[in-house]
């Protein structure tokens, strides 16, 4: 197995800077698109795990509810 190049400092800053930004638009959004998102990434979680052969209690499946 080859070792792979440690990434570069100028890198990790505009990975932490984007981070960073990305985290204060989402502090800024309103809670209805909060509740949005997460139901959104529920959904993703969900077909990810169930389509692994998961198998999940009833409260691991995603909310039925519109924000």
């Amino acid at each position: 197995m080859t070792e792979r190049p440690r990434p570069t400092s100028e890198l990790l800053d505009a990975l932490r800077d984007g981070k960073r930004a990305l985290h204060e638009q989402q502090r800024d959004l309103p809670l209805p698109e909060k509740i949005r998102q997460l139901l959104e990434l529920q959904k993703i979680d969900y077909a990810i795990r169930t389509a692994r052969g998961d198998t999940l209690e009833s409260w691991q499946r995603p909310w039925d509810i519109e924000p």
